[in-house]
């Protein structure tokens, strides 16, 4: 362990704080988590020619940010399935769950930093609303709790994403100092 590592293992310790937080609101902090590792692995072969990471580590980290993704994306379909929603139901949750995130980034900019989360748990409900609507066999009653259920999904999602980007988090920080 050399005085680069320390420093670049308290550098990820930091700023993959920062990427957390930015997951937690459904911003691509895994991602930019990613992008901060190769940076510092570039570094590190820039520097002295040896890697920081090793190509194993490196494959985990992604594979981990791929399973955060699936796992964000399939929750609010799985809520609203449990919710009583059926297949528009479900994918009406998981479009609109996009659409609301980025409508919510604009529209709810004045709720500091949460107007994304906001806007993708209203996007994943309304759009399990809208999806099972289109069956046309429900009143708007029968269809508030698919689409709560969405909502609940979708918050469920993240967290698990938030739980994958820890993991990240502590190899990312645990490598650099192993180096």
């Amino acid at each position: 362990m050399t005085s680069e590592t320390i420093v670049v293992a308290l550098l990820m310790a930091v700023l993959g704080g920062g990427c957390l937080f930015m997951t937690l609101l459904t911003l691509p902090g895994n991602w930019a988590m990613l992008m901060l590792v190769g940076a510092a692995q570039l570094w590190s072969l820039a520097g002295n020619g040896a890697p920081l990471y090793s190509g194993w580590t490196l494959l985990a980290l992604f594979l981990l940010a791929v399973f955060g993704e699936v796992c964000e994306t399939a929750m609010s379909a799985a809520g609203a399935r449990v919710g009583g929603a059926r297949a528009r139901g479900a994918w009406g949750a998981i479009l609109g769950s996009f659409a609301g995130a980025l409508v919510g980034t604009v529209l709810l900019a004045f709720i500091p930093l949460a107007g994304t989360l906001a806007g993708a748990l209203i996007g994943a409900a309304v759009g399990a609303f809208i999806g099972e609507m289109t069956y046309g066999d429900r009143s708007a009653m029968g269809l508030v709790l698919p689409a709560a259920a969405a909502a609940a999904g979708r918050m469920v999602g993240v967290l698990v994403k938030v739980g994958f980007g820890i993991a990240i988090w502590i190899i990312a920080v645990a490598g650099a100092l192993w180096n």
